[in-house]
């Protein structure tokens, strides 16, 4: 298919699509929206965003469509060599994972507005951007002269891009590729300490997997007026918005920007190639139902911070500072007793995005986060710190990404197992699927590295904890305590 953008009415924003599709003597055809995005497993109903849909032939005369459900179009096209689309998208979201545009930008998450031939997913797609020539187009697709081109559907819906005349961009060089920084908002940080930083993390993290499996990968920063925070991970790039920009050169939003920059950054690898069986491909019609959130979110937002700690760019203390409001999250939801992680994961669905019931369920990120953090202790001591969950991924990412397939529990269970050289059994049974069993596991875990966590009440009742170090560490406990910061 071929589309050409445009802003259609910049201040009520609305961008317009116009599409050219080939009907190769077909009596009808099928046009379809996605109606959800990766990286936020739940329904998203772009559909109810669109306005003004025609179709229209190429001597411009109406052809008859009728809407067959909430985001799909039978279109009647018997007699017909060409067809045109035209609808309105309305963009006004300014967040990591949706669409805006004003007089100035125009940024679009392709998966909320394009549509795809039903049974044509596999063709290419060219994006024309009817725009001004002085503005600069972020993304990861290639482009020439303001057309982005895409391999197949799956490629475009996966590629965000930003177009203004005000961005601001920066590269690096890592390994045989290059990483691009790209602003919009007006302010930067200090690019020189974010360039040492950015190499810094994400060198440790290709070293865990062996390789970094790009020749180009695109930070697309929006900077907000508002406090905010929020980041979409897709194959070669993030979308990351943060504010407010007036606290970006602050130390603590610093350090959260570089956060949330190691966890999209992972997720490169993490179910951006290694994804579940049950998700590739992606069915963009409806629910891809899965359990295994504590993989590809849990898993990811451990090692978001945990790189940034074991690469150098922050000290212990600001990493326990971190670690400590994840697990206040945690101790502060009752959900923990009364619904399964693997549960929570299946129910993203439902209101994987929202506090929804009080005491409903657990978070994938948050409960994921603490399933990982027990098995890379239960593995760096059942092995004295020869391996650790490290393996564990780099296993998993040959046994599935590399292979051309996803995986799956079992797999991931048994790659524990072999890694650890134990049973997991009682993990998984406890853990993952039980409920309640969290303090215990959680225990375990800091006597094992020496640690302790303290927790009180705030004026409002809710806890908030810190994590020391014990006095007086055995051998061991500051044997797997260097292993586990390193």
């Amino acid at each position: 298919m071929n589309y050409t953008v445009q802003i259609a009415d910049a201040k009520e924003h609305f961008v317009g699509f116009k599409a050219e599709i080939e009907t190769k003597g077909l009596q009808k055809l099928f046009i379809q929206l996605p109606a959800w995005r990766p990286g936020r497993y739940e329904l998203g109903n772009f559909a109810k965003n669109i306005r003004k849909f025609t179709v229209k032939s190429e001597s411009g005369d109406p052809v008859c469509y009728t809407k067959i459900s909430k985001d799909c179009w039978e279109i009647f096209c018997a007699n017909l060599n060409k067809i045109y689309l035209s609808y309105e998208y309305y963009a006004n979201q300014p967040d990591a994972g949706a669409c805006y545009v004003d007089e100035n930008f125009l940024y679009l998450n392709p998966v909320h507005c394009f549509m795809y031939q039903v049974g044509k997913e596999d063709d290419a797609f060219s994006v024309s951007l009817d725009i001004p020539k002085n503005w600069q187009i972020a993304c990861q697709l290639p482009s020439n002269n303001h057309t982005l081109h895409a391999k197949h559907f799956d490629e475009l819906a996966d590629s965000p891009f930003f177009a203004s005349p005000n961005l601001m961009h920066h590269s690096l060089g890592l390994n045989q590729s290059t990483i691009h920084f790209w602003f919009e908002g007006g302010v930067v940080p200090d690019m020189q300490l974010l360039e040492e930083h950015t190499r810094k993390y994400a060198l440790a993290q290709t070293e865990i997997f062996g390789e970094l499996p790009l020749t180009d990968y695109h930070f697309l920063y929006l900077i907000l007026p508002s406090k905010f925070r929020h980041g979409v991970e897709h194959a070669d790039s993030t979308v990351i918005a943060m504010g407010p920009a007036s606290e970006l050169v602050e130390k603590s939003f610093y350090n959260d920007f570089l956060a949330i920059s190691s966890h999209e950054l992972f997720h490169l690898w993490n179910i951006k190639r290694m994804r579940p069986a049950e998700m590739l491909p992606y069915d963009f019609t409806k629910e891809n139902y899965s359990r295994l959130g504590y993989i590809y979110e849990g898993i990811t937002t451990y090692y978001g911070d945990l790189m940034l700690l074991r690469s150098g760019v922050w000290d212990l203390n600001t990493y326990f500072s971190s670690l400590c409001g994840d697990l206040d999250r945690h101790l502060n939801n009752e959900g923990r007793f009364n619904y399964s992680l693997a549960e929570s994961s299946f129910d993203t669905w439902l209101d994987g995005y929202v506090p929804g019931v009080k005491g409903r369920k657990v978070s994938i990120y948050m409960e994921g986060l603490v399933a990982a953090w027990v098995a890379d202790v239960k593995i760096l001591v059942q092995t004295k710190g020869k391996y650790r969950l490290d393996e564990v991924l780099k296993r998993l990412y040959e046994q599935s990404y590399k292979s051309g397939r996803g995986y799956t529990q079992e797999m991931y269970k048994n790659t524990l197992e072999s890694v650890a050289g134990i049973s997991f059994e009682n993990y998984f049974t406890e853990l993952i699927d039980g409920k309640g069993n969290w303090d215990k596991y959680i225990a375990e875990t800091l006597e094992y590295i020496g640690l302790e966590l303290i927790v009180q009440k705030d004026e409002l009742g809710n806890l908030l904890s810190r994590l020391v170090k014990k006095q007086q560490m055995s051998n061991s406990q500051a044997e797997i305590f260097d292993f586990w910061i390193k």
